[in-house]
């Protein structure tokens, strides 16, 4: 998702760029790879990454921009992307002789710093790959923390525009999570931004939208807003977040009973 916004946005700066990617024929048709190469690699496949040919081969690396994540947010698919496979990433990066590397972190890593009750098994493997980053010291590096994608708000519109409820995930005390949502091409410019930018280079950027920040019932009100309805009438539905962990186990159990 955010990985089709840089390569677009690295292209438009005129940068050779080259777009890793798990199915190359699929890439192919994406327009957002227009004007990049595209090469199909394996991220979690180590020793494959810097063999002759491959997208980390020796001398063909410059900077490499790291917009990896795991889909389900359960921890075996979180340490095996989020962590292991970016780490992947940078020692390929690193053996290549690349002078910088550029990692898509979340603002909500703070949480697992912080060991909070309601920290995601995603965001303590991302702290896991920023520590292996700072432990290295072949190239520069850059860290960008991004608060929720407008996307994530706007998958609600629909719903809230058919009458149903905005979803929101409740911290308890009557308290959701803050956040400054920022959009696909204004976060996608940032990262490409880092390249160029020395002043982020050893830096963590916590990047968003307002610095206030507006929690989800606000969000939730916005959407209706936006909508033409009284922002005091949309249904706010507030969601326990330990529901979240457990939607994430069984999605892990499913995922470990499947033999492909």
């Amino acid at each position: 998702y955010i990985g089709k916004a840089v390569v677009r946005e690295s292209v438009a700066r005129a940068y050779p760029t080259v777009a890793v990617v798990r199915d190359a024929a699929r890439a192919q048709s994406e327009p957002k790879f227009a004007g990049a190469t595209v090469a199909q690699a394996d991220v979690c496949d180590a020793a494959s990454l810097g063999k002759p040919g491959a997208p980390f081969e020796p001398g063909s690396v410059d900077v490499v921009v790291s917009c990896l994540a795991s889909r389900s947010g359960s921890k075996k698919d979180s340490f095996a992307v989020d962590y292991q496979a970016t780490l992947n990433c940078l020692n390929a990066a690193r053996a290549a002789g690349a002078r910088h590397f550029v990692m898509l972190s979340a603002f909500c890593v703070k949480s697992a710093e912080e060991k909070q009750p309601y920290a995601l098994q995603f965001q303590y493997a991302k702290k896991d790959m920023e520590a292996a980053l700072r432990e290295q010291s072949d190239m520069s590096y850059s860290i960008v923390r991004p608060t929720a994608f407008f996307k994530s708000v706007s998958g609600q519109v629909e719903v809230v525009k058919s009458g149903g409820p905005f979803v929101y995930f409740d911290l308890g005390n009557g308290k959701s999570a803050t956040c400054n949502p920022i959009s696909e091409p204004d976060l996608a410019a940032a990262l490409v931004d880092t390249i160029g930018d020395e002043s982020k280079a050893g830096a963590v950027w916590n990047l968003g939208g307002p610095d206030d920040g507006l929690s989800m019932q606000e969000q939730g009100r916005l959407v209706g807003e936006a909508l033409g309805k009284d922002p005091e009438e949309v249904n706010l539905l507030g969601v326990p977040i330990a529901v979240f962990n457990v939607i994430i186990d069984g999605l892990q159990g499913v995922g470990d009973g499947v033999r492909w």
